[in-house]
């Protein structure tokens, strides 16, 4: 038998037995659907969320207080009254491939306005925040150093912030009362920021930013600071401002356990690390489906080839080999994987679409959930089918192909 008439065997085979090769297909098909839909979501969110750092900077140093381990039932929690307005005036005068230095401070508080209130993060930073972390004032102005120098009560608002509490009122020139710890004062809102959204858990839109002199002597009653925002002179120079930052910090505090320093290289390259792990594991649990729906194939393969003892006998009594009766029952196992894991590509496609939609609905805080189905993904799936096909269904076709054609005419 030619190549061409070997195929249209199969497939005649096939149509023959229509729901049976539909319910053979059913775990290849539910397998790759949800291969597909696992890498489509990871893959989109893993690049939604990389755009979404790298926005910041990819040359952005965090300088935070390490950790004080718990002990005897004590919780873990921040070193706090550590860093103070000189230590980030001394790394910016030493350090030589650092930029830029802004300390910053922030507390969640009330703020209120007529009837309305916000529960949100207030920022006592610097004028150089916005060039730090790539953040621009949309209407109004920022805070400047005039500002700082007088203690001014005066404050930018987030997006979210500005919507929630003034809606489609102007907020420029409006007094709100922000709420401290110990004291409540009225600022005037000289700006609103432009929308950056949510980056990983953390919303953008929902903070406020003032004098960080005005956060430290008269909201917070503090001279020291949170933490540092730094930006290195330029990607490259990121290592070589770590290290700096590293000496300087170690010299004052003779213990690098009182300070953490990262970069967004080191969490873009955790995130990746974490997302393709889970992945991988999502992956192998459908993987189990695969697998699955291959035994379930194969069992249909040696049933229908004992169904078809006597067809079998006549094809060789007519001068059929035993390689085109092999090719036969190997080629319709090929085939129910790889329709089988066309209609599953298909299926994961319209099912990541679903997600998506469903993830902007249920968590519209979130954005909307991206997707990604690249070439190589579908590509995978349909290959990895089409390995199922054939180690499942050697044995059947083997099996076929070593039957005696005499006493498969006489079976029956």
């Amino acid at each position: 038998m030619k190549f061409t008439e070997t195929f249209r065997s199969a497939l005649d085979g096939l149509n023959a037995n229509r729901t049976r090769a539909f319910l053979s297909m059913l775990g290849i098909i539910i397998g790759i659907a949800a291969v597909i839909i696992i890498i489509s979501v990871t893959q989109g969110s893993q690049r939604s969320i990389s755009e979404r750092i790298e926005a910041l900077g990819t040359n952005l140093i965090n300088v935070s207080p390490g950790i004080r381990g718990g002990f005897a039932g004590m919780r873990a929690r921040a070193l706090a009254d550590l860093f103070t307005l000189e230590d980030g005036e001394e790394i910016l005068k030493k350090a030589s491939a650092v930029k830029r230095v802004v300390p910053v401070i922030n507390r969640r508080l009330l703020l209120q306005y007529k009837d309305k209130n916000a529960e949100i993060v207030v920022n006592g930073i610097t004028p150089d925040y916005q060039e730090v972390l790539n953040f621009w004032v949309e209407e109004g102005r920022f805070i400047d150093y005039r500002d700082l120098k007088s203690f001014r009560t005066v404050i930018v608002l987030g997006e979210g912030v500005a919507n929630d509490l003034f809606g489609d009122e102007d907020p420029l020139g409006q007094s709100i009362v922000v709420n401290g710890p110990l004291s409540r004062y009225k600022f005037r809102v000289i700006g609103v920021m432009q929308s950056k959204g949510r980056v990983m858990f953390f919303n953008f839109d929902d903070q406020a930013f003032i004098p960080i002199s005005t956060a430290q002597k008269r909201l917070f009653h503090t001279k020291y600071v949170q933490n540092f925002s730094i930006q290195a002179e330029s990607k490259e120079t990121t290592d070589e401002a770590i290290e700096e930052i590293d000496a300087i910090l170690y010299q004052k505090f003779q213990d690098d356990t009182k300070y953490s320093i990262s970069s967004q290289e080191q969490l873009l390259s955790t995130m990746s690390s974490v997302m393709q792990t889970f992945a991988i594991m999502l992956v192998g649990i459908a993987g189990i489906s695969l697998l699955v729906g291959g035994i379930g194939i194969m069992n249909i393969m040696l049933v229908s080839v004992t169904e078809r003892t006597r067809e079998i006998g006549i094809r060789m009594a007519v001068g059929a080999k035993r390689v085109d009766i092999l090719l036969q029952f190997l080629w319709e196992s090929v085939l129910l994987c790889l329709i089988g894991g066309a209609v599953g590509v298909s299926l994961g496609w319209i099912g990541s679409k679903i997600i998506a939609f469903i993830g902007s609905r249920v968590l519209p805080d979130m954005g909307a959930l991206p997707t990604v189905i690249s070439p190589e993904a579908i590509l995978l799936a349909l290959g990895f089918a089409t390995a199922v096909g054939l180690f499942f269904g050697i044995y059947p076709a083997n099996k076929a192909s070593k039957l005696d054609p005499v006493e498969a005419l006489r079976y029956g």
